[in-house]
Formats: structure tokens, sequence, C-alpha cells
């Protein structure tokens, strides 16, 4: 007989994952309930790892209320970036309460804006939708 060749520890990462008939995504927010003080703490994925057992877990950032928080409800607006943390939790332990875009607790006054405060060169505004009838020809008959 042939020994069988020892398992090798292998980290799959992903941009989202189907996790007990939910599909997380990063940037999604989950709660994590505390087991000695019994309060709920929000956190938003930032990223998902899985293990060679197909164990689920997820990177997160936590969530830090404002003065502004209600105490009975989630309210994103209310809440600011926290501290990132760095070993992953395991996805049985996280509640999904809302999806959101990964960016949207940056910080606005950061040191690196992410969004130009002013326009860049070269950049053209538009809109995405039908163009009224009257505007396209009110410039082609100013261009005329």
């Amino acid at each position: 007989p042939i020994k069988a060749p020892e398992s090798v520890s292998t980290i799959i990462t992903a941009e989202s994952i189907f996790y007990k008939g939910v599909y997380y995504q990063i940037g999604d927010v989950v709660s994590v309930v505390d087991e000695q003080d019994g309060k709920t703490y929000y956190a938003q994925i930032r990223g998902f790892i899985q293990d060679q057992y197909c164990e689920k877990s997820a990177a997160l950032t936590w969530l830090i209320p404002t003065q502004a928080s209600p105490k009975d409800c989630f309210d994103p607006a209310s809440y600011i970036i926290g501290p990132e943390e760095d070993l992953p939790r395991k996805m049985e332990y996280l509640e999904f309460v809302c999806h959101a875009p990964s960016e949207y607790f940056k910080s606005r006054s950061s040191p690196f804006p992410t969004v130009p405060t002013r326009p860049e060169k070269g950049y053209i505004w538009t809109h995405v939708g039908p163009t009224p009838a009257i505007s396209i020809k009110e410039t082609v008959a100013n261009n005329l």
C-alpha cells in the first residue's frame, strides 16, 4: 500500500461567497455578538478566505458608532470606519446586516482622498439615460 500524502494548507481568497443561503460580497456589513457583554458590534467585510476544508472566514474592519447612532438598529450613515482586524473571523459567527460598497465608510477628510476634490483635465461630464429632444434641438440650432 502507498501512504497518502499529507494535507497541505491552502488558502483561497474570493471577492464574494455564498454561505448558509446568503450571498456575501466585499463591503457588506455584518454584526457580531460579544459573548462577554452580549452587545452587538458591526463590521464591514474587506475580504474572504476559504481553507482546504472549505471553512469560510472573513477579514473585518470594525465600524465605530457616533453619538447619532441609534441604539436599536443599524444606520450606516451614523457609523465611521474603525480599526482593521488582523485575524479573520469564521462566517458562522457573523450575521448579515446590509450590502454596502467597499468604499462607503472611507473618511472624506483622509490625507489620501480617493475622490478628486476638483475636476481633472480631460474628464468629460455626462449623464446616463435618455436625452430630452428639446435640448438636442436647441444645441443643433445654436451651432448652425
